[in-house]
């Protein structure tokens, strides 16, 4: 071998070269290696090894000490699980999501609740939501209506009567009587009622008017004080006072405040809900043997594919219906909270008087409600026993099929007994819808067999509308034609409608009275037509019978309420006192009155000569009679 700096012959084994003393160096192999893995291997594996035998040598070398604890390699999972969890996330969230919505929510109770639960569901839901739109109108006008001590609240009824008919009533009293001619003056008549309430003060008024003109009137104020004042303008200008004594004024300012009390603890819009939706809980819970089917529903024109609910109403279902009905009452306590609540303030304001003797306390009277509502209970177990023993037979009463669509709203049913069907669908809120009835076995309660009414509408955002028709033993007997219902009129309490029953029938040849409307408005197309508006506040309705453009007759009503006011009693400053015990305190008032606005009201009303003059002489003759004494 030979010296790589000086390039001498050093000996086999020598580590330094004798010439120049540069260390020898081994050779090496130089041989390619041919495999780049097996090498990284290799190193990997005698780095590995020493290192274990460092380790261990360490270890012995210090017993006191423990080789520091190495970390494991963590080893790269494979992409499909990656993917894969990726997927089931997406996947759990959609779900979530999907069953949040109504469709989803529905889809999933329908696949996974018994068709019991599911039909439990849908009605309390479905039925929930109307009383909540119900318990919203309540809430309004609680709020609107409840103070009675500041109140003013007026009553308007009204009759009328077309030309024609008019004429035909004068003809047929002249025909009876000559003398009876003259009520055909009266086209319009009408009376009002009302009552004012303002810090303590009550007023009671009256009016009678003629073809609008208000005839005479009359109103009875009450003050606070124990004042009372009666007046009837039309006959006298001054008012007619007496006291009334304390005993009466006393109950009378409980009465007021009882109704004050009460109002301030009547149920609350939540306390309502929660009792609502336990009984109806109560009810639907335990309804059994439900069928479920999905089929594509149709009545009249109208289809839609539905999931299909049915249900038979017989002895054993309504009975068990009974009993969780008593057993919600008898365990709520929420009711009776509130019950007791609205009594005791009945009983505080009016316990002190002699009127509320005979009442029970509070509790006696709730427990007595409990009691009756136990005896109930009692007998519909009794009854239901029997019924599973077969010892009464159990009888189906009714059948009920509820349709219901992807969103789990209600669109439509079928409830029929063995007299009675009625059948209703409706796809798509704010759609079309379709009604049929059909009404058997009516011979021995009416002039008919059989009365089936069928006939299509529509519902929009706002209004309901449709057109149905009534035959009765296979001939038509009317038409209903809805103009116009505003939806709000049941969700907020307002609201407008108009409704016709027109083209009616009264029967060929048929003796009924009503068959001469015809022949007095000259018309074939004698109906019915109902037309109003509701508002909190105000209330406006009509009924009349005619052909659409002419009134034979009309009927109508106005109520309208406001806050209360001030009294203004007419005549007070010059006031006549009232004594019943002292005959001269009426000869008084007799010489006091009016001879002559009441005629002259009846005049403008129109009235004919005789009467206003016969009303005239009257008052005079009697007015003569208290000048006498």
């Amino acid at each position: 071998m030979k010296c790589r700096k000086c390039g001498a012959e050093v000996s086999d084994g020598a580590k330094f070269c004798e010439m120049c003393g540069a260390p020898v160096e081994a050779e090496v192999n130089e041989t390619p290696v041919a495999n780049e893995e097996v090498v990284a291997t290799a190193v990997e594996e005698t780095v590995n090894a020493a290192t274990a035998v460092g380790e261990a040598s360490f270890a012995e070398s210090n017993n006191a000490f423990s080789p520091i604890p190495e970390e494991p390699v963590k080893k790269k999972k494979p992409v499909w699980v990656g993917i894969t969890a990726a997927v089931v996330a997406l996947v759990v969230i959609a779900a979530v999501a999907v069953c949040c919505t109504k469709v989803g929510g529905n889809w999933f109770r329908k696949t996974f609740l018994s068709p019991e639960k599911y039909l439990a569901y849908v009605l309390q839901d479905n039925f929930g939501k109307n009383i909540d739109d119900g318990l919203t109108v309540y809430d309004e006008y609680i709020k609107n209506y409840g103070d009675p001590d500041n109140i003013d609240s007026n009553i308007k009824f009204e009759i009328a009567l077309g030309d024609e008919f008019s004429n035909y009533i004068g003809d047929y009293a002249s025909d009876l009587s000559p003398e009876a001619e003259w009520v055909t003056w009266v086209k319009k008549a009408s009376i009002e009622y009302g009552v004012n309430s303002f810090e303590g003060d009550k007023e009671v008024r009256i009016k009678l008017g003629a073809n609008d003109v208000d005839v005479i009137s009359a109103s009875v104020d009450l003050m606070k004080d124990g004042n009372l004042y009666i007046t009837i303008p039309e006959l006298c200008g001054k008012a007619l006072h007496m006291e009334v004594p304390q005993d009466v004024m006393d109950e009378i300012v409980k009465i007021t405040d009882m109704s004050k009390a009460i109002y301030k603890e009547l149920p609350t819009k939540p306390e309502l809900q929660s009792i609502s939706k336990k009984y109806l809980k109560a009810i639907f819970s335990n309804v059994k043997d439900v069928k479920r089917t999905s089929e594509t529903i149709s009545v009249e024109d109208i289809s839609a594919k539905s999931t299909v609910l049915t249900m038979d109403l017989d002895d054993v279902v309504l009975t068990q219906m009974e009993i969780d009905i008593l057993e919600e009452f008898l365990e709520d306590e929420e009711f009776e909270k509130i019950w007791n609540r609205v009594y005791a303030a009945y009983e505080e304001v009016i316990s002190d008087t002699s009127s509320v003797a005979s009442l029970p306390d509070k509790a006696d009277s709730y427990e007595e409600i409990k009691s009756k509502a136990q005896t109930a209970l009692d007998a519909a177990k009794e009854k239901l026993a029997k019924l599973q023993d077969k010892t009464l037979e159990n009888k189906v009463q009714a059948v009920i099929t509820i349709y219901v669509d992807n969103k789990g709203t209600i669109n439509g049913w079928d409830i029929h007994d063995s007299e009675v069907t009625f059948s209703y669908l409706q796809p798509s809120k704010g759609g079309r819808f379709g009604v049929e009835a059909v009404m058997d076995g009516l011979g021995e309660a009416g002039d008919f067999d059989n009365l089936t009414i069928t006939g299509t509408g529509k519902e929009s955002a706002d209004v309901v509308t449709a057109e149905l028709t009534a035959v009765v033993d296979d001939e038509k007997l009317f038409d209903i034609v809805i103009n116009n219902v505003d939806k709000s009129i049941n969700t907020k309490g307002e609201g407008s409608f108009d409704v016709a029953i027109t083209n009616v029938n009264f029967g060929e040849g048929s003796e009924s009275d009503l068959e001469v409307l015809k022949d007095i408005i000259g018309d074939t197309n004698v109906g019915f037509y109902y037309k109003g508006t509701v508002s909190k506040k105000n209330t406006e309705a009509t009924m009349s019978i005619g052909n659409g453009e002419k009134d034979l007759f009309r009927v109508g009503f106005v109520v309208d309420i406001k806050d209360g006011s001030a009294l203004d009693v007419a005549g007070k400053d010059s006031a006549l006192e009232l004594d019943f015990s002292d005959e001269m305190t009426w000869i008084a008032i007799i010489k006091e009155v009016d001879d002559e606005t009441l005629a002259k009201n009846l005049r403008e009303a129109g009235a004919n000569e005789d009467l206003a003059a016969t009303v005239e002489e009257g008052i005079v003759y009697f007015k003569s009679i208290a000048d006498y004494y």
